[in-house]
């Protein structure tokens, strides 16, 4: 795990441990809220019982299992006896609602805004939410989160993919279906790392070594940046990052075994990537796994004949199906 996030983690860990074999409302389901989910249930097995959404649009699935704030004006079986996770800004009507219903902050309601940024947190900054790459904005003036559009690049090629942030919520459940222990031989490579999300989630996955490659100028000048915040440099022997054409890079992949793709480029580029994987696989034979978001290129992959489909899932419930790949059996690794 990443040290920088240690504090995070202690600090939600701390609220969670009072909160074992208790019922969970989690009160707003935006960005906090949908974190502060996965983080309950991903590190300690918890399930809110009830989400309540301020949203109201029918933009929101029926079958999403959702409530109003009316809930605690029900009764509703034992949500009186319910802690509260509060992931949206405690505005003096919340608290009024919530104290009116005799609940207690600190003790059965937690502003977890507050947990995370103490109580001086800007309630009405739009950039303030409970999520690991938010938080290390905050603590180390980094850029993560926000996405980039391809027409704001001040260089690209065609098929390039906008710049978006992918971090842990999202990459932690790809590697554990991995079965994955990383030790100090693997090494993970991300084609069109953008900002250095994702490269940042490896690292506190338990990967050693990372490394990725961004192509457009102002995309790699801040991927660089955040790392130079983060006390950590973007080109040494454990973090690589290059500023370069995917399809150029053809020797550098030969220090890594797992190759990680979200979409970052149109078939045809990934297509010679796949060539380039290929011939590294040749040059230096080993057990090599590829993760793939949105696999546009899975038949390039598959007519290798080098690789096997070993698992294929989908994540965020928003189409975007997961293939896992491995070397075959019989290669010479």
């Amino acid at each position: 795990m990443l040290q920088e996030l240690q504090e995070f983690r202690d600090k939600l860990d701390a609220v969670m441990h009072k909160c074992m074999g208790k019922r969970i409302v989690i009160y707003g389901y935006g960005y906090s809220g949908r974190f502060v989910a996965w983080y309950g249930k991903y590190y300690h097995s918890i399930k809110p019982d009830y989400i309540i959404t301020q949203e109201y649009s029918n933009t929101i699935p029926y079958e999403f299992e959702l409530y109003r704030e009316s809930l605690f004006d029900f009764g509703y079986k034992d949500v009186k006896n319910a802690i509260v996770w509060l992931c949206t800004a405690e505005t003096a009507e919340v608290r009024e609602r919530l104290v009116s219903h005799g609940y207690v902050k600190n003790k059965t309601y937690f502003d977890m805004n507050e947990v995370i940024y103490g109580a001086e947190y800007d309630k009405d900054a739009a950039d303030t939410n409970v999520q690991f790459m938010r938080y290390l904005e905050k603590i180390c003036g980094c850029d993560l989160v926000e996405p980039i559009k391809v027409d704001d690049f001040v260089n690209s090629i065609k098929g390039m993919r906008p710049c978006v942030n992918s971090s842990q919520k999202e990459i932690f459940p790809l590697l554990d279906k991995c079965h994955i222990i990383p030790n100090e031989k693997d090494a993970i490579f991300d084609f069109g790392c953008g900002k250095g999300t994702a490269l940042i989630s490896f690292l506190d996955y338990g990967f050693s070594k990372v490394g990725g490659v961004e192509y457009a100028d102002n995309v790699y000048d801040i991927l660089c940046s955040n790392f130079n915040k983060l006390g950590k440099k973007y080109v040494s022997k454990e973090i690589k990052c290059i500023h370069e054409n995917a399809i150029n890079i053809k020797y550098e992949l030969d220090e890594y075994n797992w190759f990680y793709f979200f979409d970052p480029f149109s078939i045809d580029i990934c297509e010679k990537v796949i060539e380039n994987i290929c011939d590294s696989i040749d040059r230096k034979p080993r057990k090599i796994n590829i993760i793939s978001i949105l696999p546009w290129c899975h038949n390039k992959i598959i007519e290798t004949e080098k690789f096997v489909l070993t698992n294929q899932f989908d994540i965020m419930t928003r189409q975007r199906v997961v293939n896992i790949y491995v070397t075959k059996k019989g290669e010479e690794y």
